[in-house]
């Protein structure tokens, strides 16, 4: 089930965005354990990211059905962004939360999506994706829990601030996606 979501910023939810099946041979072919992760470091925070190495994933994510979707909610042409393709993403106890920022790249229009990939997430685990209305809020607007098989997606503006929670006892799997995107 999609759901819209205007506060604070425009944002998507997708609920078990994968069908059982796909989900389940995705996770198969993924193992974080042999999986060579990069770190980037941004200001105090640091991303731990390879290539998404799942073919059933990539080509899950990388659909038209998904294309469609994002077409739709945000209204405009959407393709994948190739500088960036799709990327596994780590989080873990060895990762300090990711502060607050925003996404926004000069004179592009993009879309951040992730599919959060990691089960058996409780409240306890930390992890969530913290969006704010200014950049000076103290606390989160709103704040999504990072659910298996969670698709979420928003546009990279200068005003959609988030940051991501610590993760307590829990590693947080995600496959990113940059799409290209264009309101004609």
């Amino acid at each position: 089930m999609a759901r819209f979501i205007g506060h604070p910023w425009p944002h998507l939810i997708v609920d078990n965005f994968l069908a059982k099946s796909v989900l389940a041979k995705s996770l198969g072919e993924i193992n974080p354990d042999t999986h060579s992760f990069d770190i980037e470091k941004r200001g105090s925070g640091r991303i731990e990211y390879s290539l998404l190495k799942s073919k059933t994933l990539w080509t899950a994510i990388y659909s038209r059905r998904t294309i469609n979707l994002l077409s739709s909610a945000f209204e405009g042409s959407v393709a994948l962004n190739r500088d960036n393709w799709i990327q596994l993403r780590r989080m873990n106890a060895d990762t300090p939360e990711f502060p607050l920022h925003h996404d926004f790249v000069s004179d592009e229009l993009s879309i951040a999506s992730f599919l959060y990939l990691s089960g058996g997430w409780v409240p306890e685990y930390g992890g969530r994706l913290h969006l704010f209305t200014e950049e000076n809020d103290s606390a989160p607007s709103t704040s999504i829990s990072p659910l298996q098989n969670r698709f979420v997606a928003f546009q990279t503006k200068a005003c959609h601030w988030h940051s991501v929670e610590r993760v307590y006892g829990w590693e947080r799997l995600s496959a990113l996606a940059l799409w290209n995107f264009d309101l004609s």
